[in-house]
Formats: C-alpha cells, structure tokens, sequence
C-alpha cells in the first residue's frame, strides 16, 4: 500500500461542548482497533474517535515515547460508554460529560494531566484525525469515486469488478475491485477484510510471494488489487477450470509453489499454521514461450499469517478434518501444525491423480509414488517427526528432477521475488 502521512485534522473548539457535529464528522464506524493504529494515527498528540466491529465506541491517542521505559510511540485506546445521559470512560470518575463532544474536549483541555498521571503516560491531544486521512493510503469511505465499472465475475459472496480511480499519487489508474457481498458488520468476513488490510500494510515492502491489495473501500468492504494482464483465481477455482489441461508435473509444479511460498515466509518468521486451498491464489505470469501461458502461485492475502513471537497463534475453534492433531490438544498453531495442513494441501491438488492409480492395475508412476510418501511424512501425527518446509521444498525438487517431462499446454513457474518491483 501507498504510505504517506496524513495531514488531515479537525480542530476541536467550545462550539464542540454543545454541539457534537465536529466530533461525528471525524467519527471511523465499525472498524477495527488495529486499522486505527495502522492506518490513522502515527504522530504523539494524534487522536481520533471510532467504534469497533462490535459497535463500542473508543478514543484512540498516540502517547509521546517514555524514555524511562524505553518504549517508542505507542495508541492509548480508551473505551467510551453511555451510562444514563453521560458519556463516561469507565475507570475515569474525572472522564464523564453530557455530550461526547464535551468529554473530548474537557480531556483534551482541562484534564489531559490527571489523565497523564492515572495512566502513567506521556499524553497530549494534539490533533484530531478525521475520515478523510486514510485518503492517502489509498482507503476510502465509499466507492462513489469508482468510475468506468466493468464487471468481471460474481457468486454469492464476492463481486469482483475492474474501474477507474484516483490514487494518492495523484494519478487515475485502472484496478481490479473485490467487494464482500452481503458483509454484515462484525461478523467474520468483515474481520478478515480489516486483517488482509492491516496485514497487508506489515508485509508490503518485503517483497513476499502474497497478493496484497493496494488499497480499500470501507463501505462497501472492497479491496483494490493492481489490475493485472488475465484475471487470476483462487487455487481451487484454477484447478477445477484448468483440470484437463494439466498433468502430474504441473500439479507436482503446484506442489512445489506452494512450499515455496510457505519456506519463505518461515525464513522470515512470519508462518500460517493451518493453510488451506483458500489461502492460495493463481496469477498468470506471461507468455514463455510465446505459445506457452505461465501461470504462478502466490499466497492470497495476508490474514491467518502469524509473526514468530508477536502474534496470538491461539485458536478457539477447530477443524478435526483439516488441522494438525496435536492443535486440538495445545490449541496453538506452529510452523509444524502448517506443514500438516501442508501435505493435506498435496492430497487436494494431487487427488485426480491419486483417483486414478487406485482404479488402474498397472504401477502408478514413480513420481506420483514419491509424492504419496512425502504425502505421508508430512502429515505424520507426531509434530517432531515431520520435515521442515525448506525439507520439503528439497524433497519436491528431487522428485519433479526424476520425472517425465510435462506435456500440458499450461506451465506452473516459481515466485521470483527478485524480480518484483
């Protein structure tokens, strides 16, 4: 994503005590605390007012960096609640007022050093940030600005269609647009789409085999993808299209991005520790040779991506059919739990194949033979005993240098991260 700083601010005067229409101005609704963080603030004394995905309201400030603690700038975020008439900070007895727009500006005035001192933080109310300084990351509140709309495809869940559109650099550029249909605020589409958009920003400059979205519509939640020469698809929409077309080299191919992808990001201790089919996206690469389409795989988005030692890897819910079994018991996910879900991956891309040695007498071929035992190693119950991701990424390259060359119209090629811009 494009990251310049905002310079949009409102200014908070008297007239706010008795009228909140300055404060409602600046109001983020249903957004999520992360996006306020990532996207909104950035300078000590920055501060805004939002509500989150489960519609609480909250007044976010960037603190000035404590030098005893050593700790740079961090977001102070404090909940506002209605209690009868008054809006109050619980905890707060000082924080309360008859309108939202008195409270702020009571604190911002009058008790930002009783504030201080109960909190333990260095804080001023500097400025406050409004709906249009996300503008310049390239995230808008509507999608009145699209113009030009040409749709591409629709389901039940997703639109996804190309448009033009002006961006922070100043330029109107054509994009490929992917609204969430039917999104109902707070439920779990709309969390991942604020993850893909805060995750997204993390790893946008590392140059990762991940389709990262360049930009946003708030309402309705759409993400913006650069507008590429053939329209990709998810994994498995890919292969249900292109099934006759490929053969076990490309699909062993497939197999072999996809552990890539993954090696990757474990090299730079960022890991999903339960991929799926989902997680996977086909772009097409070119003409190589002329006649040749090449397509390749990337990872499609950033959210279920965990950093080593930053990130919760927690998870309440699940999925006894798809997930390492050992999560059931630690409900942490790991980089061995992603390498479980790794071989189950094999088996979904593998399975004509697979299908077609059990109906047919005759040996099934030696490269297929070697992928079912990998198969078998990388899903074995026992966490320790399964290979790495860059082991495999060995295994895979041994296996796809022994076998037949590939008669398929389609040719599956490799993330060159060095040759992204």
């Amino acid at each position: 994503m494009t990251l310049v700083e905002s310079k949009s601010n409102v200014e908070i005067t008297k007239r706010s005590m008795s009228d909140d229409e300055e404060i409602k101005d600046a109001l983020f609704v249903n957004v999520s605390i992360p996006f306020i963080e990532n996207f909104v603030l950035k300078n000590p004394g920055d501060f805004c007012v939002s509500t989150n995905l489960e519609g609480i309201l909250y007044l976010s400030i960037v603190a000035h960096p404590n030098k005893t603690k050593k700790e740079g700038p961090r977001v102070i975020n404090l909940r506002i609640e209605q209690s009868g008439k008054e809006y109050v900070i619980p905890g707060l007895i000082f924080a309360r007022a008859s309108s939202m727009g008195k409270l702020i500006y009571q604190l911002k005035n009058e008790n930002i050093d009783i504030l201080c001192g109960v909190l333990d933080e260095n804080l001023s109310m500097d400025c406050l940030l409004g709906q249009s300084s996300t503008v310049m990351h390239n995230i808008h509140l509507t999608d009145k600005l699209i113009t030009n709309q040409k749709s591409l495809y629709r389901d039940i869940q997703t639109m996804i269609y190309t448009g033009e559109m002006k961006f922070a650099d100043g330029k109107i550029k054509e994009a490929i647009f992917e609204q969430i249909l039917h999104c109902r605020p707070g439920s779990t589409d709309h969390k991942v789409f604020f993850e893909k958009i805060v995750n997204g920003k993390a790893l946008s400059n590392k140059n990762l085999p991940i389709r990262l979205p360049i930009g946003a519509i708030l309402t309705p939640p759409t993400l913006i993808y650069e507008n590429k020469v053939e329209l990709g698809s998810l994994l498995e929409s890919f292969l249900k299209t292109r099934q006759s077309e490929l053969d076990l080299t490309q699909r062993i191919k497939f197999c072999s991005s996809a552990v890539r992808i993954l090696s990757e990001l474990h090299q730079c201790d960022i890991y999903h520790g339960a991929s799926q089919m989902e997680n996977f996206y086909v772009e097409f690469a070119g003409f190589k040779p002329k006649t040749m389409k090449n397509y390749e795989l990337v990872f499609s988005g950033a959210n279920g991506l965990l950093i080593q030692g930053k990130s919760d890897n927690t998870v309440h819910v699940v999925d006894y059919d798809s997930t390492a079994p050992e999560v059931a018991f630690t409900r942490k996910l790991t980089k061995e739990s992603g390498v479980f879900n790794l071989g189950r991956l094999f088996e979904q891309i593998l399975k004509p194949d697979l299908i077609q040695s059990y109906k047919e007498e005759s040996e099934e071929p030696r490269a297929l033979n070697e992928m079912r035992h990998l198969i078998s190693r990388t899903t074995h119950p026992n966490p320790t005993r399964r290979p790495t991701m860059h082991g495999v990424v060995m295994m895979i390259r041994d296996i796809l240098q022994k076998n037949t060359q590939s008669t398929s119209p389609i040719n599956i090629v490799h993330f060159d991260q060095f040759t992204k811009n």
